[in-house]
């Protein structure tokens, strides 16, 4: 048998076994790979989703008996563990529209590998279209490697109008959806007789009732009354005058030329940013100044923000959400009121130090007040609500506010006034007025650090019997021919 044959078969057996350790470059001493962090993130915003359906007159004027609009819509994606590595854009508005839609029709993207930047300046106003009023702000998309990128923003997209108005219609045209009501406005109003002084109208006649109940308590007193209960007093005075005063601008406002909606600074904002190891998700939008029928409804301004952290280590995640707040206006700020899921709501509870006999009185005339305006405007409003969720070990969070809901169909369109219907209705029975979806919002994180996986060396294959042709290195072969002299010598000395 061959020394060097049994030499090898033994070597290889003690690799195998691991009594022997090979040692060479790349293997000992070698340091593997930290890992990797893989983070996700999405934001979607949507500023306004309109649609109005219109009576056939004004209908004729306008090309069109349906208007639908989504204003406002920005998106973006971002990735480190696959496609898309990061892309975004912003849309201006797409809709069904006649020759509105297609002005609108405007957007930027976005995205790695491509185009990095995409702005769109939209500086000019459209004021030649009949029945439309925009002026347009510019567009933004761009976006950065979310892999490199240690601090700053990965994608983020802007959309926004200054102003848009639709109406803006001949009166003969627009007295078509108001004149109904003008009348159910006026009636509740009414007048005051010239030879009674009485008014004639529900709301004036409630009001008149509560202000003389709120009169008898300083004026006609016996007893001077404390300065808080005369401050109570003032202020429940100052609330039903203007009610008083909102309502009979309102009539006035519908009878003169005016917009069936309009609406400055409607804007939505997505923004994905990454700070160090955790990645944010952000998307904002805003409506300001939305008046439909020339003030009948007032908002000046509504609000949604969605926002969404993941850290990618126990308790890091965060998300939050500001879900839609109105500050509603009557007769330009002379009024204040609640838009709720209970309509539109006019001035609020009396102090508790006023009388109960005065306080039931001018409770009845506010909500006399607030019969009167949900009666002419026919205003339904599912709110919006957000929600949150995030993992407790950091990897995800989301939040998210679904779009506001806001119906404004008074029922006088569809030959319905104070619950008899008429034998003439402008709309039917299944087509609402006026319904705007507001600001919704999603925004969406991910972020996880996987280890590298630990390097493994593959088991040695059988080696044929006779071992003589096992390639050695370094360390290992110097040994082998070290050992097999010394067998060598000790067969020639016993030769």
């Amino acid at each position: 048998m061959s020394v060097q044959g049994r030499v090898g078969r033994l070597t290889a057996l003690a690799i195998a076994t691991g009594t022997l350790v090979a040692a060479g470059s790349g293997i000992a001493g070698a340091s593997a790979p930290a890992g990797t962090r893989q983070m996700t993130a999405s934001g979607k915003g949507s500023a306004l989703h309109l649609t109005i359906n219109l009576p056939d007159a004004v209908a004729q004027v306008l090309g069109t008996s349906t208007i639908e609009q989504y204003i406002s819509l920005t998106d973006g994606k971002v990735s480190t563990v696959g496609l898309p590595s990061a892309e975004t854009t912003a849309v201006l508005g797409k809709g069904t529209t006649p020759v509105l839609s297609d002005y609108l029709n405007k957007s930027t993207s976005a995205a790695l590998g491509g185009k990095t930047e995409d702005v769109s300046n939209q500086d000019s106003a459209l004021n030649s279209l009949p029945g439309f009023k925009v002026q347009l702000l510019p567009l933004s998309s761009k976006v950065a490697n979310p892999a490199t990128t240690v601090n700053g923003s990965v994608a983020k997209s802007s959309s926004a109008i200054a102003h848009i108005s639709i109406g803006g219609l001949p009166l003969a045209q627009l007295n078509t959806v108001t004149a109904p009501v003008q009348a159910v406005l006026g009636t509740a109003l009414g007048t005051v007789n010239g030879t009674t002084s009485q008014a004639t109208g529900a709301v004036n006649t409630a009001v008149d009732s509560a202000l003389s109940a709120l009169n008898g308590v300083t004026s006609n007193a016996s007893a001077p009354v404390t300065s808080a209960v005369q401050s109570q007093v003032d202020a429940a005075i100052s609330t039903l005058n203007g009610a008083v005063n909102g309502l009979n601008s309102t009539l006035t406002g519908l009878q003169a030329d005016a917009d069936l909606v309009s609406l400055d600074a409607v804007t939505s904002d997505q923004n994905i940013t990454r700070n160090g190891s955790a990645v944010t998700s952000t998307v904002s939008n805003t409506i300001k100044n939305l008046s439909v029928l020339n003030g009948l409804v007032k908002v000046s301004a509504i609000t949604s923000e969605a926002s969404a952290t993941a850290g990618g280590a126990p308790g890091t995640a965060k998300a939050a959400t500001n879900a839609p707040v109105f500050k509603v206006d009557v007769a330009n700020g002379a009024l204040t009121a609640l838009l709720d899921q209970n309509g539109l709501n006019v001035g609020g509870t009396v102090g508790n130090m006023l009388p109960p006999a005065v306080q039931g009185a001018v409770n009845t005339a506010l909500d006399t007040v607030n019969s009167t305006l949900n009666a002419a405007a026919g205003i339904n409003v599912e709110m919006g609500q957000g929600a949150t969720q995030t993992a407790p070990d950091g990897t995800s969070a989301v939040a998210k506010v679904a779009a506001t809901k806001i119906t404004i169909d008074p029922p006088a369109l569809h030959g319905v006034v104070a619950g008899v219907a008429l034998p003439v209705a402008l709309l039917p029975a299944d087509k609402k007025f006026l319904t705007l979806e507001l600001v919704s919002a999603e925004a969406v994180a991910a972020n996880q650090f996987v280890p590298a996986a630990p390097v493994q060396l593959a088991a040695p294959k059988a080696l044929p019997r006779t071992g003589g042709n096992l390639p050695l290195t370094g360390a290992v072969a110097t040994l082998l021919v070290g050992a097999a002299m010394v067998v060598r010598r000790r067969r020639t000395a016993e030769i």
